[in-house]
C-alpha cells in the first residue's frame, strides 16, 4: 500500500511539477548543503534521475526515486494569448500490477457539483471520463483508468480530439487533445521497466 501511495504522489508530483512555469533560482555553488555521493560498483552503468524525450506533442518524463523509476507521456495544452499552460495530460502507470492512469490538470476555475469531470471525446465518441479528485492552487485534478484495450485505440488514433469540463460558470470548456506523436510516445512508455 506504501508502495502505490508513493507512487501516485510521485505521478502527482511529475504533472504537478510542469504546471509551475519558472524553474526555481539555484543557489551559489558554496551555498548547497552537502550531498551524499554514492559511488557506482565497478563496471556498473549509471543512469541519469530525470529524462525527456519529445515525440510530436508529447513528452516521455521519467523519474527516478528511492524506490522506482516513474514514468509519464505528457501533453501539455497551450492557448493563444495566455501565458503559461491551460491544461496537462499525462498518462502513465504508476504500478506496474495496476492499470494505466489518465491525469488531467485544468485550472481551478471549475464547477464541482456531482460527479464533476472531463469528457475525452474523438470524433464525437467518449473514449473516457476523468472525476476530479482535488483542487490546489496550482489545478484541478481529475483522474481515470485507461484499461489496456482503450490505451491501444489510442494509439490508432489520427484526428485530434476534445476534453469538455463545466468551469464555475456552469459554461462548458473545450480543449484540444492532440494524437500526433502518441503511438511512439506510448510505446516508449510501454517499453519503460
Amino acid at each position: 500500500m506504501l508502495r502505490r501511495q508513493t507512487a501516485l504522489a510521485l505521478f502527482a508530483a511529475l504533472l504537478a511539477g510542469s504546471a509551475s512555469a519558472q524553474a526555481p533560482a539555484q543557489r551559489p555553488a558554496q551555498q548547497r548543503p552537502a550531498q551524499a555521493q554514492a559511488t557506482p560498483a565497478p563496471g556498473a552503468v549509471s543512469q541519469p534521475d530525470n529524462t525527456t524525450a519529445t515525440y510530436g506533442d508529447w513528452v516521455l518524463r521519467c523519474q527516478q526515486s528511492v524506490a522506482a523509476r516513474i514514468c509519464e507521456i505528457v501533453q501539455t495544452i497551450e492557448q493563444q494569448g495566455q501565458r503559461g499552460p491551460i491544461a496537462l495530460v499525462a498518462i502513465g502507470r504508476p504500478v506496474k500490477s495496476e492499470p494505466i492512469k489518465l491525469v488531467i490538470q485544468v485550472p481551478p476555475n471549475l464547477s464541482l457539483g456531482e460527479k464533476a469531470s472531463v469528457r475525452v471525446t474523438v470524433a464525437d465518441k467518449e473514449e473516457a471520463v476523468a472525476i476530479f479528485q482535488r483542487c490546489l492552487p496550482v489545478g484541478c485534478f481529475a483522474e481515470a483508468s485507461l484499461g489496456d484495450d482503450a490505451f491501444k485505440r489510442w494509439r490508432g488514433l489520427s484526428e485530434a480530439g476534445q476534453m469538455r469540463y463545466l468551469d464555475a460558470g456552469r459554461r462548458e470548456v473545450t480543449l484540444p487533445l492532440s494524437f500526433r506523436g502518441f503511438p511512439a510516445a506510448a510505446e516508449a512508455l510501454q517499453r519503460e521497466p
